[in-house]
């Protein structure tokens, strides 16, 4: 949804950080790879899985605008509720990826929030579309 403001770099970077996102919690579900995949394509990696080796700080520093970063965190936030489970791990890894882009911890708390109702909102809107 947001991806489409990061340039080059920051694609590259956020797709290493996705792909650690969905193994954070150490159970990666087919609902998380159909997930990554689908962010993928949106950033015209397709279904690409590379290794990346570079540090959290190193993929963090990428991100050169409060606007990339903010997006970055929406989605990597997004992917953790991909399996409808945004783990203790999950989060724990999105708060080193904002700590390490320098971010407010009250943007993340807010980020987070969003994230939440934003699911919240596609779950009531499946739940519409329900046969009674």
């Amino acid at each position: 949804m947001f991806l489409g403001v990061l340039n080059d770099t920051e694609r590259q970077a956020f797709a290493t950080l996705a792909e650690r996102m969905i193994e954070a919690d150490g159970i990666v579900v087919g609902a998380e790879r159909d997930a990554l995949a689908a962010l993928k394509r949106e950033i015209g990696m397709g279904d690409v899985s590379e290794q990346d080796a570079r540090p959290l700080q190193e993929l963090a520093a990428a991100f050169r605008s409060r606007r990339s970063r903010v997006a970055a965190l929406l989605e990597l936030v997004g992917l953790g509720y991909s399996d409808a489970n945004y783990s203790v791990d999950e989060h724990s890894l999105v708060s080193d990826i904002s700590a390490a882009m320098e971010l407010d911890p009250a943007d993340l708390v807010r980020i987070e929030q969003w994230v939440a109702r934003h699911v919240g909102h596609i779950e009531a809107a499946l739940g519409l579309m329900q046969e009674p």
